[in-house]
């Protein structure tokens, strides 16, 4: 497994000098005593000068944390707390909510300054690995030929983060030169960069092959990046333009065919599947254990246990400090709300693994036994997929005699093969003017996994069927990306794409605003929920974890005890309009990703930090009116 080499891995290429003396993201000149026709001169070497562009990743800054958590937030199911007091200040609340100002050091110019360190890396394999021998030996050329697609493939995906969280970036494909010729690259217009990048893919694809493990980059997962910034570049972005207008290019059907031809490739050429059990992606990710039967996780940031991943601890189930499992982790950072809940089908399975209404703490009625216990704040329901339960003996006999956090180690999945039969579902309909047979059988595919047997005709088979003209079918797409990839850092950039960030978060707080008010809703399958002014539960056998085939969250049973039930949980609804209680709750609604709503219409970009605008010898400006 990757994971364990990083570090070595890292340490030859700093003593081969490969590595930036500085954080300027400006200088990212190297020191080295070796020359490049060293460091890139065996397939050896080379695979250290690589791992250090992998390396990088698992930065807090990175995939670690911001990238992965902080940046995907928030979108109308996915939300960090909205405390009146930090909901707008400089942290991941205000970030997340759409507060960030250009003057925010610490958060927004580190993840900058990040990716363009690992570009700076890329770009020096880039232009160095084609000059070797190796390249061209017959004996090492398959290597090498992998080492320069995986280079290719990951100076794309930073440049795609780049884009996607800031829009117009910097722009340049060659190592930084000693006497300063391109230390100041220019801000290029994104559709060139991503152009770009969209080929450099297409090379990467063509000299890469299916791989042997999911930590490290490969064809398949290029073709899927390849889909994903395709879709991206067909998509919807706010502009620099006057009036800072939303667009998407003229041309947008040229980019739904790259995503749709790659995403078949991959589908007809590959080695990946769906894994049987959809709780099981999560099992084994929580577990450190990598699934190379199906390779459904066609790429995986590959973190370290006790050194790197924010991943089961800032999201996931909430665990209080506790005998069993040990040291708590995190409250309120990456949260998800009822609203969420009530969008899945009551027999899907991925609803309860994908949002846990309990947290996980000592029940002091009960000689302080851990157990899970339900929570009535329905602003603090967490992501189920990462959950402690699941970690392997070495976490948790870490865990338990831990008195302060510790990296979990759990990778950061950034693409699945859902995700590639998905977009080729969205595609395979746009182009068509409505959904193939090709397209219906991408999508039955993953809903499929998400019901058992008894359901298929109903849930699957007449679903599918009943979704048969374009906009239904994109919405029954748009919908079981929401189902499928909850808590993955997918929904807020799906939005973005589509044009649908501010009105869907406007309709997610409309919908909650009409629960606490009604206790009933339509949720966005057009659904009429009724929510229960209580929650009844019963636990199982062992007395620590709820059977939720037992609660009623679709059936009012009152407010009174009920025999063979624990005391009701008076949540949601209920409350007096006058009570305190409820209007710190509406104003919660109202706050969460309220910086949308600022002068500038969906401005779901991110400022530049001053500091790197004023070294910029006046190539780079910020826009979209932060000042």
């Amino acid at each position: 497994m990757i994971k364990n080499k990083i570090l070595p891995a890292l340490l030859i290429l700093l003593t081969l000098g490969f590595a930036s003396c500085s954080d300027d993201f400006l200088d990212q000149t190297s020191d080295s005593e070796y020359t490049s026709d060293v460091v890139f001169s065996t397939p050896a070497y080379t695979n250290s000068a690589i791992m250090g562009i992998y390396n990088i990743m698992t930065y807090d800054e990175m995939y670690s944390s911001r990238l992965s958590l902080m940046y995907s937030t928030n979108s109308d199911i996915e939300v960090v707390g909205a405390d009146q007091n930090s909901y707008n200040q400089q942290g991941n609340r205000g970030i997340s909510n759409y507060y960030a100002t250009p003057s925010w050091s610490g958060h927004l110019d580190r993840t900058w300054k990040a990716l363009y360190k690992g570009i700076e890396r890329a770009n020096l394999a880039i232009t160095e690995i084609p000059n070797s021998p190796a390249f061209s030996n017959s004996d090492t050329q398959s290597d090498m030929q992998n080492y320069y697609g995986e280079a290719l493939t990951l100076r794309a995906l930073y440049y795609f983060e780049l884009v996607r969280n800031w829009g117009d970036v910097p722009f340049k494909l060659d190592p930084t030169q000693s006497d300063g010729e391109n230390f100041y690259p220019a801000v290029a217009d994104r559709d060139t960069i991503l152009d770009h990048m969209i080929d450099d893919l297409t090379t990467a694809a063509n000299l890469m092959d299916w791989g042997s493990t999911p930590e490290r980059v490969s064809k398949g997962f290029a073709l899927g990046l390849q889909a994903r910034i395709a879709l991206w570049r067909g998509g919807y972005s706010i502009r620099n333009k006057s009036g800072f207008p939303t667009e998407r290019s003229a041309d947008y059907l040229d980019y739904y065919q790259i995503a749709r031809d790659a995403c078949y490739k991959v589908m007809t050429e590959g080695p990946h599947s769906l894994t049987s059990s959809y709780s099981k992606i999560w099992q084994d990710l929580c577990s450190l254990t990598l699934n190379t039967s199906s390779y459904e996780n066609m790429f995986e940031v590959a973190m370290g246990l006790t050194r790197s991943s924010e991943i089961g601890y800032s999201i996931g189930v909430r665990f209080r400090t506790n005998t069993k499992y040990g040291y708590g982790n995190n409250a309120n950072v990456y949260s998800t709300t009822p609203y969420y809940f009530y969008q899945f089908d009551s027999e899907d399975v991925r609803r309860d693994i994908s949002v846990a209404c309990y947290e996980y703490r000592p029940n002091t009625t009960a000689a302080n036994a851990p157990m899970e216990m339900f929570v009535s704040n329905p602003f603090s329901w967490t992501i189920g997929k990462y959950d402690q339960r699941w970690m392997s003996d070495e976490f948790m006999n870490i865990n338990i005699s831990a008195t302060s956090k510790i990296g979990s180690g759990i990778n950061w999945v950034i693409m699945r093969y859902s995700d590639v039969l998905l977009m080729f579902a969205e595609a395979e309909n746009e182009l068509n003017g409505g959904p193939t047979q090709e397209a219906m059988d991408a999508l039955k595919q993953v809903r499929s996994r998400a019901f058992s047997e008894t359901d298929q005709a109903t849930k699957v088979d007449a679903y599918i069927a009943a979704h048969n003209d374009h906009d239904s079918f994109f919405e029954a797409v748009a919908n079981e990306r929401m189902f499928e990839f909850g808590g993955e850092g997918v929904r807020k950039y799906d939005l973005i794409r589509w044009n649908m960030l501010s009105s869907k978060i406007e309709e997610q707080r409309d919908a909650l605003k009409q629960m606490y008010s009604t206790g009933e809703f339509v949720n966005q399958s057009g659904v009429t929920v009724d929510v229960p002014p209580a929650i009844y539960i019963k636990y199982n056998d062992d007395e620590e974890t709820i059977n939720f085939s037992e609660v009623n969250f679709y059936e009012n049973k009152g407010t009174d005890l009920i025999d063979g039930y624990e005391e009701p949980v008076k949540w949601l609804w209920g409350l007096d309009d006058e009570s305190t209680s409820k209007q710190n709750q509406l104003l919660i609604i109202d706050r969460y990703s309220s910086g949308l709503d600022a002068e500038v219409p969906n401005r779901h970009f991110f400022p530049i930090y001053q500091e790197i605008v004023n070294q910029s010898n006046g190539t780079i400006s910020n826009s979209y009116g932060f000042n």
